[in-house]
């Protein structure tokens, strides 16, 4: 049986690697005694996988990791098991059973929303927006492991807007996922056109379009019809 598991990354784990978060799920899973299934071959490993990495040094209010039990679970016993089991700082929110022809998280998360806040209790997002929202074009160099890139980020950003009191959050709504993906440093540096600030990111979600709208994972429980 499969399910999609929600869980956040909080502030005390926030400099721990993707590669550790794996590690760490896969003890939890161990830990929590569920019956996981494991692929073949050679070198197997427990059947689970991830949304979307997240950057190292960033916060998440809303994560997902896909599992894949041998058994069918009660979902509250699901919570109950992982979230006694995992370290301080990650908490599993809530978890739903998925079908499992629903295709890999990864291939269908498509958007991922950020909330950038400074240390000056005086900084204001607003005037670095409305610049931002004046040009008609911003071309940045995108840098991956293969090549470097020149992207326009007035096409490429969701949205962005100064929000919360004083304007002293900042919102970002990014492409992410297969498709496409686009990190939020490098939206900041154009913003800030170079200037050095002390930030805190958090990720609030990772989204996927069902339906004609933007839904979270969660979204793809049998209870709510999924994903064929």
């Amino acid at each position: 049986m499969r399910f999609v598991v929600e869980y956040t990354k909080e502030e005390r784990v926030k400099y721990i690697s993707h590669l550790d978060l794996m590690r760490s799920m896969q003890r939890t899973i161990r830990r929590a005694e569920l019956p996981i299934a494991w692929s073949r071959g050679y070198h197997p490993h427990p059947v689970m996988a991830f949304a979307s990495a997240l950057p190292v040094g960033m916060t998440s209010e809303g994560e997902y990791m896909d599992i894949h039990l041998l058994e069918g679970m009660d979902i509250p016993e699901l919570e109950k098991r992982l979230n006694r089991a995992l370290p301080k700082g990650i908490t599993v929110k809530q978890a739903v059973a998925v079908d499992e022809k629903v295709p890999s998280l990864m291939s269908l998360v498509e958007r991922a929303d950020y909330r950038i806040v400074p240390e000056d209790p005086e900084w204001d997002w607003k005037p670095a927006v409305d610049v931002f929202w004046s040009k008609p074009e911003i071309w940045v160099e995108k840098k991956s492991k293969k090549k470097v890139s020149s992207i326009n980020l007035k096409e490429a950003v969701r949205d962005i807007r100064a929000c919360g009191e004083h304007n002293r959050e900042l919102f970002l709504s990014l492409p992410a996922g297969s498709s496409g993906n686009l990190k939020p440093d490098l939206v900041v540096d154009a913003l800030l056109e170079g200037k050095d600030r002390a930030l805190s990111f958090c990720r609030t979600g990772l989204y996927l379009r069902k339906d004609g709208k933007w839904v979270t994972p969660l979204a793809l429980g049998k209870q709510e019809g999924g994903i064929g």
